[in-house]
């Protein structure tokens, strides 16, 4: 129950309350209690000098008989002070109900006292009149004064209490107004189904509670982003694993059915490089959804240099198959990144140079440190002698799944925009030009530096494969 917000809102606006109120009453009490030299003075002055002015002038000249008539008063049970009228300081002309019947002040001097009036602390004024002969005196017994305070404070309890519950009500209605908003929220998300990502409703809402829900928002707009991009791997992947594998059922059907060694042996070589293809489109597959996982929190320094001159051997064997001249230019760099999306970007950008240069080629990789007019880089560079991409083609060659027309070598159209969704997520810059001998593809890929060059950055050549 108090996970409510609504009820720990009410019930700390009523403890609030119930702590000042109680507080106010015990200060009440305390004050009345002990304000005998004040208020209740004040009282007994005010109450003996009205009954001394109401009294007549020849008071002192009653007879027996109407002195006995008017001794004590007629009790109303109503009375809050006890007061005695004297003559001469020895007859008692008349008294109230609960006053005793010897003086309260027995010295018969004006003024006050604190005395003991039948074991009992009492607080007494006593005033003449002025003749001197008739004195009038008022008192309050500290019992009378407890039994008003009790009284005083029962009823106040009373009050408190019925204000209390209204009060209650009342808070616990507002706060349901104040709060429909959240509820009416609360109820909207409830009936959702399991994939709306639609952003939620925040015109309602209060101003505290409107920044957590607009967060909510932003989340539920990233993971909308984050689906719409599943759905379209997923298809997209779907299409291009279905060419290839109809591809290859096909050819295992024909090198099964046939009986002559030349075309079953050319069905077979067709099948391995169909499951080469496959293989290497199920990598970039792989490669892609790696990629669309990772985190900027996952970044730190990477020698950019180490992972090219790894992977750039990598390819040796398939470069000296097709007789490729391979030249590494190395110099020590430092980027901040992800290693193995690094790598990734590093691996296809290789891969194409090697895959679409025709044999006897040539294929440039180069990492370099080179300032800038405000702010240094890091540059990535793999150039080739292939057939390279028409000045026209050149931006669409990013996209998801895009192959150049009339290339030979059919692609899956994922290495290189694996290569611009690695570059973006490091804040690098790519730029494409002709390549090497008036023809083939140069790629650069321009990162910010990080650091400052070491003294041993000059580049350093190497061949790693010849003709």
């Amino acid at each position: 129950m108090l996970k409510s917000l609504r009820v720990r809102m009410v019930v700390a606006l009523l403890g609030a309350i119930f702590c000042v109120w109680g507080l106010g009453l015990c200060w009440m009490a305390y004050y009345i209690h002990g304000s005998e030299a004040g208020w209740m003075d004040r009282m007994l002055r005010g109450t003996a000098s009205q009954i001394v002015q109401s009294l007549p002038a020849d008071v002192g000249e009653l007879t027996s008989r109407t002195q006995e008539r008017l001794r004590v008063l007629e009790d109303t049970g109503e009375e809050k002070l006890s007061f005695q009228v004297w003559v001469g300081g020895t007859r008692l002309l008349f008294r109230s109900p609960e006053a005793p019947a010897h003086p309260l002040k027995a010295d018969f001097r004006d003024g006050f006292e604190a005395g003991v009036v039948d074991g009992q602390p009492w607080r007494v004024f006593a005033v003449s009149d002025s003749t001197g002969r008739v004195q009038v005196q008022v008192g309050r017994s500290h019992q009378q004064l407890a039994r008003d305070l009790r009284l005083w404070i029962g009823k106040s309890l009373v009050t408190a209490g019925v204000v209390f519950l209204l009060l209650a009500f009342a808070l616990g209605w507002v706060v349901c107004r104040l709060t429909q908003g959240v509820t009416k929220l609360r109820a909207s998300v409830a009936q959702r189904h399991g994939l709306d990502l639609t952003p939620l409703p925040v015109h309602d809402l209060p101003s505290e509670v409107r920044p957590l829900v607009e967060t909510f928002n932003d989340l539920l707009a990233h993971l909308a982003t984050a689906m719409e991009t599943e759905k379209r791997f997923i298809s997209d992947a779907a299409h291009e694993l279905r060419t290839p594998l109809a591809a290859l059922l096909a050819q295992a059907q024909l090198a099964l059915n046939t009986r002559d060694p030349v075309e079953a042996r050319q069905a077979l070589e067709t099948l391995i490089e169909g499951v080469r293809r496959s293989s290497r489109l199920s990598e970039q597959l792989l490669d892609l959804a790696r990629v669309e996982s990772t985190s900027v929190q996952c970044m730190t320094e990477v020698e950019l240099y180490e992972p090219v001159a790894w992977i750039v051997r990598d390819f040796e064997a398939a470069a000296a198959n097709k007789q490729l001249r391979v030249a590494l230019r190395l110099a020590p760099c430092t980027v901040r990144g992800n290693f193995d999306a690094l790598g990734i970007l590093v691996r296809n950008l290789v891969d194409n140079a090697v895959r679409y240069t025709p044999p006897g080629g040539r294929v440039e990789v180069s990492c370099e440190w080179q300032p800038g007019d405000d702010r240094d880089r890091v540059t990535l560079c793999v150039a080739d002698s292939g057939p390279g991409v028409p000045p026209d083609e050149r931006e669409r060659v990013f996209d998801r799944f895009y192959r150049v027309p009339g290339t030979a070598h059919g692609g899956s159209g994922i290495g290189l925009s694996l290569v611009a969704r690695i570059a973006r997520m490091h804040g690098a810059e790519i730029e494409l030009d002709e390549g090497l001998d008036g023809r083939g593809l140069r790629v650069r890929v321009h990162f910010p530096s990080h650091g400052d060059p070491t003294p041993t950055s000059e580049p350093m050549d190497f061949a790693l494969a010849a003709g």
